[in-house]
């Protein structure tokens, strides 16, 4: 349902609208074929991973910049969208949004590049199950009854 305002709303702002709304439909069509092949990647990593417990280290580095600049790409073409909106206000916000948008993608891809590289280092020191369940000096006996601990004796 159209709102009864648009026909009040100046033509050039219209045409702004429609222009933006095109090109956000031509970089999503893009996106999407881009996600798609990303996660087409990601589920044959995650398929060869359940069979064989291993990480190929190249395969997760190409499918980790891959990620990276996808989603650097989507934070730039976002603060270009709004570019025509000329308050200082507005380019200010927009500015620091993308600043730590990027900054933010960025650490959280460093810490995903570093997750087999730290995994490796624990394995070789002997992290590589979940404690036993039962008895265990620190933990005390284990209960799975979902009753209350026995309160101390007074």
């Amino acid at each position: 349902m159209p709102d009864e305002h648009l026909n009040q709303v100046d033509p050039e702002r219209l045409q702004l609208s429609r222009t933006v709304s095109q090109v956000v439909k031509q970089a999503a069509t893009i996106l999407q074929k881009e996600v798609t092949d990303g996660s087409g990647r990601a589920t044959a990593m995650q398929k060869k991973y359940a069979a064989t417990k291993k990480v190929d280290p190249n395969e997760f580095q190409l499918l980790s910049t891959r990620v990276r600049k996808d989603v650097h790409d989507l934070i730039a073409m976002a603060a270009e969208m709004f570019t025509e909106l000329k308050t200082n206000e507005v380019q200010s916000l927009v500015s620091r949004m993308a600043t730590d948008a990027h900054d933010v993608v960025d650490t959280t891809m460093n810490l995903v590049e570093n997750a087999p590289a730290t995994a490796k280092t624990l394995a070789n020191l002997g992290f590589t199950t979940p404690p036993a369940t039962g008895d265990t000096p620190a933990a005390g006996p284990a209960s799975d009854s979902g009753a209350e601990p026995p309160q101390p004796s007074v």
